[in-house]
């Protein structure tokens, strides 16, 4: 299905399931829905109202002719497709990226939001790539590199050394998959995956989606689920810990970046007795 946002993209969502409404917002920058509805949907249609989006630029969605492709567009975005369903309030799913896009919605439209569910989310991308950068030298055997924080294109530069080295190596699924077969996987799955080239290099060419978003967690109130990987070097095992909600439940998972590939049963579990517990209160 579609919808038309205010500028004239015409955004792609699918809405499958019954119980309370929930909005699942990928990761990338510039990946899709379809792989997350294909592992969890099964089991998340069960008590929630699933709402997959594919972003502006990202999937199945247009792209934007004019690269608009801000925060704030992708946050309003969000809202306008909840207007244009005719829902209340919502859960928000954030996966990876996604995180910040989920954050962010929950700090502006907190009356919209009924809690997060945070899945292997980065919300300071300049920790995760640095993170993405050291465990890359280390799998490369090469020393890591000395970056000055405030040398924005140096770390952009370094981050692509790395990534286009770990895939000459075939070793890039080592940051985020525990097994080669789970990318295998997967990789049939987006075999018809197309997005804007304009979005990702967007992003990682904006000092605005490298802020420190983790700043804006002390401000949330809504209660927030955070699922981690113990072996998640895409964002990295540990950036949880700066996290600072004020109603927080986390969950240590064994998975790496994927948990609703690697540890399916684990993952619906833990998100059924998150919001079991909201609606017992």
């Amino acid at each position: 299905m579609d919808f038309v946002t205010s500028d004239g993209i015409k955004l792609y969502y699918e809405r499958k399931g019954n119980g309370i409404p929930c909005l699942y917002l990928h990761g990338g920058p510039g990946y899709w829905s379809k792989s997350f509805q294909h592992y969890a949907g099964k089991y998340l249609e069960k008590n929630f109202d699933m709402i997959y989006l594919d972003q502006r630029g990202c999937g199945r969605s247009e792209y934007s002719l004019s690269k608009e492709y801000s925060l704030e567009k992708i946050i309003n975005d969000i809202e306008e497709l909840r207007i244009f369903l005719g829902i209340k309030e919502w859960y928000i799913i954030g996966h990876s990226f996604g995180g910040i896009l989920a954050v962010n919605y929950a700090y502006y439209f907190p009356n919209r939001t009924i809690g997060l569910i945070l899945s292997n989310v980065t919300l300071c991308m300049y920790y995760s790539f640095m993170h993405q950068i050291n465990k890359g030298s280390e799998i490369l055997g090469i020393e890591k590199p000395v970056i000055k924080k405030d040398d924005f294109k140096s770390f952009v530069d370094t981050f692509y050394f790395i990534l286009k080295e770990l895939l000459i190596k075939g070793d890039y699924f080592k940051l985020q998959f525990l097994e080669k077969e789970n990318k295998k996987q997967l990789d049939l799955i987006d075999q018809s995956l197309q997005s804007d080239p304009n979005f990702q290099q967007y992003v990682f060419s904006s000092k605005e989606y490298f802020q420190d978003f983790t700043l804006l967690t002390k401000n949330i109130k809504k209660r927030v689920l955070v699922i981690t990987g113990e072996f998640d070097d895409a964002i990295g095992p540990e950036h949880y810990l700066s996290f600072k909600f004020e109603n927080i439940v986390i969950h240590k998972i064994k998975s790496s970046h994927h948990p609703y590939i690697e540890n399916q049963i684990e993952f619906k579990n833990i998100i059924e007795d998150f919001i079991h517990k909201d609606y017992q209160k």
